[in-house]
């Protein structure tokens, strides 16, 4: 009995086989009847996962083959004007799984002879297929972006990247300079960003940058991509490499790093790396803010109002320096106030004598602060503090309407 069934077994087997077999024959004629690649892989599909057939170069040449035999066709309706509706797309999407195939193909394509040598049987065509469209991963990649498939157009200048990286393989292709391939490492970043794959747009901004793109947006790109992740580590590294390329009109990269330094409470450093920065740059006034900010965080504000008052010198328009510089003249009414006299007879004239014309003096720069960024809740959110503190109630009422429209 158990010869029987393991003779039924073998029939059942060879019948699977012989099945198999037999799709492959049905993709292969639809492949060369010229189908459009979808149908060619409805057809090979039982091919993909069929122990019998999944190891097959075969099984992956047809609809490889059926796709770029569709690509070509619909790019010769392109040339004159009769695309068919969604053809873009389609095109995308013949290049993309084209290539997936055929890669797979190549990878399986060892066939030994009768004398144990190794032979290919398709490697052949498919490099020169692969070659052939070279450029066409490119061209799609833009195609793709104007349609708004971000996904597609990052495969695409993926593979265009990939194919580049080994002129060895694909012998014939003409590669590009570093300039280019940058460029184009740079747009597949944005394709991954606009896709929401933070970590694959990080790694191509990377690349980009490997390649030689220096302009200031990919470190900007850069920046917030890794800010995306959380990626504090990249963001420092980022910033520390922009800081003398760009640094001088841009401070935001010397706030990553001295914020880095603060959140790690190593303000020594963080008070060299912003004095190193003026040193270097001894106009800038966003760089006296920083300082500011650092002097602080140390609860020195002599030295903090010292550095916004050199900021608001060197820019008087700037908001940032007007807004922490009446913030600090604030802080002085405060502390003025809580060292008045007890006595009821004497607070009021201390508060119309000292109290009063710090209120007003930081109510000047918050009120210009606002006038400059009105779009910035924080100048006016103290400003609330400072008229119910004057007792002024108009101010008060307009301030609020102010902030109801943030």
């Amino acid at each position: 009995m158990k010869k029987i069934i393991l003779l039924g077994v073998s029939i059942m087997c060879g019948v699977s086989a012989f099945a198999q077999l037999n799709v492959l024959k049905d993709a292969e004629r639809s492949m060369k009847a010229k189908e459009p690649m979808k149908k060619v892989v409805e057809i090979v599909t039982p091919a993909f996962t069929n122990p019998e057939t999944q190891s097959m170069a075969q099984t992956w040449y047809i609809p490889g083959k059926a796709a770029f035999n569709e690509y070509d066709n619909l790019l010769g309706l392109q040339a004159f004007g009769k695309l068919p509706e969604n053809g873009e797309a389609t095109m995308g999407a013949n290049l993309i799984n084209g290539y997936d195939y055929m890669m797979k193909a190549l990878s399986l394509d060892s066939v030994p002879d009768a004398k144990g040598k190794i032979k290919t049987k398709y490697s052949k065509d498919i490099i020169n297929t692969l070659v052939g469209h070279y450029n066409d991963y490119n061209n799609n990649g833009i195609s793709l972006w104007n349609i708004q498939d971000y996904k597609g157009a990052y495969r695409a200048w993926g593979i265009y990247l990939d194919m580049s990286a080994q002129p060895t393989k694909f012998k014939g292709i003409s590669v590009p300079g570093d300039t280019l391939l940058s460029e184009i490492a740079y747009n597949q970043a944005l394709a991954a960003w606009q896709a929401q794959d933070f970590q694959a747009s990080l790694d191509c901004f990377m690349k980009s940058k490997d390649l030689g793109y220096k302009k200031k947006n990919i470190y900007d790109y850069s920046i917030a991509v890794a800010n995306e992740l959380k990626d504090s580590a990249t963001i420092v590294a980022l910033a520390r490499e922009a800081l003398p390329l760009y640094g001088e009109e841009d401070p935001t990269y010397i706030r990553f790093i001295i914020n880095d330094y603060l959140v790690k409470k190593d303000n020594a450093n963080a008070l060299k790396a912003i004095k190193d920065a003026i040193a270097q740059d001894p106009n800038n006034a966003e760089y006296y803010i920083v300082l500011g900010v650092i002097y602080d965080t140390e609860e020195n504000r002599a030295e903090a109002k010292a550095a916004y008052k050199q900021a608001l010198t060197l820019n008087p328009e700037s908001s940032s320096a007007n807004y922490y510089y009446g913030r600090a003249i604030y802080a002085d009414a405060y502390e003025a106030s809580d060292k008045g006299p007890s006595e009821a007879s004497e607070i009021e004239a201390y508060f119309k004598s000292t109290v009063k014309p710090l209120l007003e003096e930081s109510a000047v720069y918050l009120e210009k602060a606002n006038q400059i960024d009105p779009e910035n809740p924080d100048p006016l959110k103290l400003l609330e503090n400072v008229y119910y503190s004057l007792n002024d109630e108009a101010k008060l009422n307009d301030v609020q309407q102010r902030l109801k429209l943030i």
